[in-house]
């Protein structure tokens, strides 16, 4: 039997390794459903890292946050679709 198209479980690769994406047909559409490929064209396309070495954002505190990961979840949430800072805290899950 022919495996139907929609459901070969893709492997992507993303800056934490490789990730498997699988389609479900009947699922309801996310709108982080196709953030994994834009991560791996991020990626492979080695467009991130110039981007985050050429910002100039620094932090003085001990206790900052890594500069990459402040932009990474920027970034996402601003593909996520958020238009407000406060919903940053949705893509954290």
């Amino acid at each position: 039997m022919k495996k139907d198209p929609l459901s070969v479980t893709l492997e992507v690769d993303s800056f934490d390794g490789k990730i498997h994406v699988e389609w479900e047909p009947e699922a309801s559409v996310t709108p982080m459903g196709q953030l994994a490929f834009f991560i791996q064209f991020l990626k492979t396309g080695h467009r991130f890292e110039p981007w985050v070495n050429d910002c100039p954002l620094t932090y003085k505190s001990p206790n900052a946050p890594q500069k990459v990961d402040v932009l990474g979840s920027i970034m996402l949430s601003i593909l996520s679709g958020h238009k407000r800072y406060a919903h940053i805290g949705t893509i954290i899950g």
